[in-house]
């Protein structure tokens, strides 16, 4: 049994105590006399990662290990590798072994799929591999690694008997990468639990006259993710949103360059350049996903001066909320000890996964 004390703070609220732990928390003994300076909050929750460290979530079960672990070094205690779009041939090559991987030791939960169902006409940094939706697609991917959430158009012919058989299948639907109108979000979202993917980017807008997947979002949404790296969104439209949004949740949507020296790299088979703060397509100049870690996004959002327990909220409860998982996200009794430890400065002293030190 281990025990450590300090400020813990959820999103809900802040106290002083000492945690008694192993793999979960067994105790927490609240006191107002503690002499350190331990702040102490939950692990963060990447629901959107596709690489870091040098490497891909597509290139197979070794770079899905190491961009785990490059990842937990920066406090995310919970992950899901995201894919890109791709054959069905490529994203089964990528992910053959991924279920080996999920273990206490590791902070895989299961694996994001970011296409390839999703509007041609709206590609972002996405691959021309854009495909209708195929349920056999989603079985042969669901014998490899379980499908915690998946980014899709909704619009697309044959959604309306796709997303009920992903929702039976307790894959979690997020609507991204298309040109929807609000109505047709709206239709979905009456029925079924529907989050958004990277909000802002790559979807049709809040037009004042012709509504879209933005404006369903900013009217109706209870979930969505959000890039918090001060590139994808400004500061006004995060705060717009999380005013809008119950359970707005951080995301990263880095990729393999997040980590690495600026200059040229690839990404879903495009050239990119790697600059201080951004990564973007050589051709076009578009955002190629990010480059930044869940630990930059939490002192980011802390510097546009929203709480700490709001923070907290945004990379962590909220994320596992939509996941329907109990077990993470909060500090509490009975949930996993995934939890960091900060200096008085926000320094990440100690990162615990499963109640392991990992960063000793």
């Amino acid at each position: 049994m281990s025990k450590i004390s300090g400020t813990i703070v959820n999103y809900d609220s802040t106290f002083q105590a000492e945690i008694e732990f192993d793999k979960s928390i067994n105790k927490i003994n609240k006191t107002n006399q503690l002499n350190n300076k331990n702040i102490i909050i939950p692990g963060f929750i990447d629901l959107h990662c596709h690489g870091g460290g040098g490497f891909d979530t597509m290139d197979g079960k070794d770079a899905i290990e190491r961009m785990s672990k490059y990842h937990l070094s920066k406090g995310t205690t919970s992950l899901l590798p995201t894919t890109w779009t791709s054959t069905y041939d490529h994203t089964c090559k990528s992910l053959t072994e991924f279920n080996s991987l999920i273990n206490e030791n590791s902070n895989i939960l299961g694996v994001h799929l970011e296409g390839p169902f999703i509007n041609p006409n709206k590609l972002g940094a996405q691959p021309p591999r854009a495909l209708l939706p195929s349920k056999e697609f989603i079985e042969g991917i669901s014998k490899l690694a379980p499908i915690k959430t998946i980014t899709l158009a909704p619009e697309l012919d044959g959604m309306s008997d796709f997303i009920p058989f992903l929702i039976e299948k307790n894959i979690n639907v997020q609507f991204g990468h298309s040109l929807a109108d609000s109505d047709c979000c709206e239709k979905y979202m009456n029925k079924y639990k529907v989050s958004f993917t990277h909000l802002y980017n790559a979807m049709s807008a809040n037009n004042h006259r012709k509504p879209g997947v933005l404006s369903a979002a900013l009217l109706k949404g209870k979930f969505a993710e959000i890039i918090c790296d001060m590139n994808h969104v400004s500061k006004e439209s995060i705060l717009i949103a999380k005013k809008c949004i119950p359970d707005l949740y951080a995301i990263t949507d880095s990729i393999s360059a997040c980590g690495l020296c600026n200059g040229d790299y690839k990404f879903a088979e495009a050239d990119i350049t790697k600059t201080d703060k951004k990564v973007v397509m050589k051709e076009s100049g578009t955002l190629a996903g990010s480059i930044v870690n869940m630990y930059e996004t939490f002192l980011n959002l802390l510097k546009i001066n929203l709480p700490m327990e709001d923070v907290v909220k945004m990379t962590s409860f909220s994320a596992a909320k939509y996941l329907n998982d109990d077990t993470i996200g909060y500090i509490k009794e009975g949930y996993r000890s995934n939890f960091l430890v900060l200096d008085q400065d926000l320094n990440i002293e100690k990162i615990y996964l499963n109640g392991h030190l990992v960063n000793d």
